[in-house]
């Protein structure tokens, strides 16, 4: 699958706590054509794995629209919402959430195999995507196995085996130190390139933020263009 072509219209998303109602997102705005790439910086608690949650439709808005591709994701239902979640969105995060008892091969082939593709097909599959991370040597290994860098390349590898038309990384090189950080973004940036995946990135580094060509900040519930 292509980039997908993502636009919000007046997003908003409030938490009520202690009888206090907090606004994280208000009325936000923000259009990101197919196969662009942007860091999304902010404060911590300002809200940005919030708006990757509202983007990947595991949590609803409280006002306002996410059309992907001119659909309003928050308004699919059974198989369009689960098609929408298992094939056109993926999910890279800081910890790695792997499945420690089974091997790389497996762990990259479970989106294949939750959407009831051939066991057969997917562990190929998978082994592809890990050669093509650099890990064609490691496909039995564990996650107990392997370092933290290498852990990492395991979960783009699964996110990219549906071939998603959108990457949503929060905080993808957080637990690595900057050597092996640079290299993982690296390789997700080539990666996204030859896909023509559309890319958005949650950080609090400005160094990572640097690798992408386009960076909006999250201040005051609101997305800011920044040069």
């Amino acid at each position: 699958m292509m980039g997908v072509d993502v636009e919000v219209k007046g997003l908003s998303r409030r938490f009520v706590k202690a009888g206090f109602e907090i606004p994280v997102l208000d009325n936000a705005d923000l259009r990101i054509e197919p196969g662009g790439a942007l860091a999304l910086v902010g404060q911590s608690g300002s809200g940005k794995s919030t708006f990757l949650h509202l983007l990947g439709a595991l949590e609803p808005p409280s006002a306002g629209q996410v059309l992907v591709d001119g659909r309003d994701v928050h308004r699919l239902s059974g198989a369009a919402l689960n098609r929408y979640r298992n094939q056109v969105v993926s999910f890279i995060f800081q910890f790695h959430h792997l499945l420690p008892d089974h091997d790389a091969v497996t762990n990259v082939a479970m989106p294949a195999l939750i959407g009831g593709g051939s066991a057969t097909e997917a562990r190929r599959r998978a082994a592809a995507e890990l050669a093509r991370v650099g890990l064609g040597n490691r496909l039995t290994h564990r996650p107990g196995e392997l370092s933290g860098g290498e852990q990492q390349r395991v979960a783009i590898a699964r996110a990219l085996m549906m071939s998603p038309g959108l990457i949503l990384a929060d905080e993808p090189t957080g637990n690595l130190d900057p050597r092996t950080a640079a290299e993982v973004m690296q390789l997700l940036l080539t990666i996204q390139r030859e896909q023509g995946a559309t890319l958005v990135v949650v950080t609090h580094s400005l160094e990572l933020a640097g690798w992408l060509p386009r960076r909006i900040r999250l201040r005051d519930g609101r997305f800011v263009e920044e040069a």
